[in-house]
């Protein structure tokens, strides 16, 4: 009797779990039906207008006067580039002044003009790799947290990867620029010896000529408002087609909602949505616009090892200036937005 009844004990038991595992699957099952079939559904983001910086041709960001989510005025300068940023095939010509004790010997010429163009070539190589050191510095002080990022899901990995093979490849550009610069020191010291009465103040009869230098510019912002996002970090190559910083104005609070294109029938300007944020709280909003062209989905909203999904995007506005006013506390965060189709 004894033994019989802690077994019997156990499959009642067993029952009992298998049951709920169960009716929880028929429940979920049932509940994503429902709401896949008389919902639609979407996530968004909580944003301010944006207007994306672009440049007219491919340069490379020198300094950042201003940092994400700083606050500027019209007129206010946002950061310092270059245009046409020397490659490692700048080359500086020399030029000889025409002062009447100079030495004008031609091979004496040629010596001081090579000396001085592998002078200012080991000058930008060592600008290339201060830049490069600084850009290190920034890509390792975040892999913390995008590995924090990857662990929650927030982040694919292939964001973890790309930034650890953009380290490597730094690290190897170096390596080469440091190899490279003990090679021209050494033609230097090659080519002094070749004139060994060579002055020590020889700089003074040359000028390096200006043309093909890359000459500073700033950006300045053209309204009020303030910084959403940098995109280009300090010292790296920003191309035209790229988005080098957002900027948003001060204007209305809003969710952008990222639809599926099944639900395109059920979308027109003027609906009502449930807007639920991260901490629970619900609101009211209105669908003002959206989007016929389809964007990617953001990755955070993008399942891993899939093709990217394209969605529509659709703009959200408060009710009323008291929901407004609520929904700036939530801010660059994630939201769900819901209605009902019929």
């Amino acid at each position: 009797m004894s033994d019989n009844g802690p077994k019997k004990s156990k499959r009642q038991w067993d029952r009992i779990i298998y049951f709920i595992v169960f009716f929880s699957l028929i429940g979920w099952l049932g509940y994503y039906i429902f709401t896949r079939t008389f919902y639609v559904r979407a996530q968004s983001h909580v944003l301010y207008e944006n207007v994306n910086v672009r440049l007219l041709k491919d340069c490379r960001i020198m300094e950042y006067f201003v940092d994400e989510d700083a606050e500027v005025k019209f007129g206010d300068t946002l950061f310092r580039y270059i245009e046409n940023a020397p490659d490692d095939s700048f080359d500086v010509t020399a030029d000889l002044q025409s002062e009447a004790n100079n030495n004008d010997n031609p091979a004496y010429q040629w010596v001081i003009r090579e000396i001085l163009n592998t002078e200012q070539r080991i000058s930008v190589n060592e600008t290339h790799l201060n830049e490069n050191n600084n850009l290190i510095k920034t890509y390792e002080s975040e892999l913390k947290e995008i590995q924090a990022m990857v662990q929650l899901g927030v982040m694919p990995q292939t964001r973890l990867d790309l930034r650890k093979n953009e380290i490597v490849k730094l690290k190897s550009e170096n390596n080469r620029i440091i190899e490279e610069n003990k090679k021209l020191k050494s033609s230097i010291e090659d080519l002094r010896s070749k004139i060994p009465a060579i002055k020590t103040d020889y700089k003074k009869n040359f000028r390096l000529s200006k043309e093909g230098i890359a000459e500073d510019k700033f950006f300045v912002s053209p309204f009020d408002g303030s910084v959403n996002r940098i995109y280009v970090r300090q010292f790296e190559t920003c191309l035209k087609s790229e988005i080098t910083m957002s900027i948003h104005r001060v204007s209305p609070i809003f969710v952008r909602a990222y639809f599926e294109q099944e639900d395109l029938d059920y979308l027109k300007t003027g609906d009502e949505f449930e807007v639920e944020f991260p901490n629970g709280k619900k609101s009211i909003g209105v669908l003002k616009r959206f989007y016929y062209s389809t964007i990617p989905l953001p990755e955070e909203y993008q399942k891993r090892y899939e093709p990217t999904t394209r969605s529509l995007a659709g703009d959200i506005y408060p009710k009323d200036s008291i929901e407004a006013k609520e929904w700036e506390s939530y801010y660059k965060m994630g939201a769900l937005v819901t209605r009902f189709k019929y």
